[in-house]
């Protein structure tokens, strides 16, 4: 062989060498790099992620906790369903302070398509002076429960003289339950 045919063959040689050791060696090896490099980034994701929840998380707590009267508040909007005597005592002291008659009547415990609670329907009937109607309806209105007042009719009683001025009653309501 010639010294032209010996480069030859030492650069052919050398050049498939330098190819097989590219492919097989250092190719998988950057290929490690990348994909180790793209699972550091996503573990750095997750990271910053359940960081930025973890400080959600606290300032949740510590709005809740600010917020923990107004809660409580809110739930005593809601008459208790199993024992609704509170609201009962509510409305006989509130008939009472004003001089007024009145029954009540419960409907059945619903909860109908586009209420977001159950209720109960409440009926109540009566009489009195029509001030005191007035007075009194509105502090159903204004009462510590969460309610709504569906029909309000009044009439002049039968049988009564002008000069008594008393006024029938009648009432619906729906009150919002627990």
């Amino acid at each position: 062989m010639r010294a032209r045919q010996k480069i030859i063959v030492a650069v052919l040689s050398f050049g498939t060498f330098s190819i097989l050791f590219l492919g097989l060696v250092l190719y998988p090896v950057f290929q490690g790099v990348v994909r180790d490099h793209k699972e550091v980034l996503a573990y750095r994701r997750e990271l910053l992620q359940l960081r930025a929840d973890q400080e959600g998380s606290s300032e949740f707590g510590k709005i809740a906790g600010q917020y923990a009267g107004e809660f409580q508040r809110m739930e005593n909007l809601f008459v208790d369903g199993d024992a609704p005597i509170a609201l009962f005592r509510f409305l006989d002291e509130a008939a009472a302070s004003f001089g007024l008659r009145a029954e009540k009547a419960l409907g059945s415990l619903q909860r109908l398509r586009g209420d977001r609670w159950s209720s109960l329907e409440v009926r109540l009937a009566g009489d009195g002076s029509y001030p005191d109607i007035m007075a009194f309806l509105q502090k159903i209105e204004n009462a510590p429960y969460l309610l709504e007042v569906k029909t309000f009719n009044m009439s002049q009683k039968r049988g009564v003289q002008q000069s008594q001025e008393r006024i029938e009653f009648s009432l619906s309501m729906k009150v919002f339950m627990k």
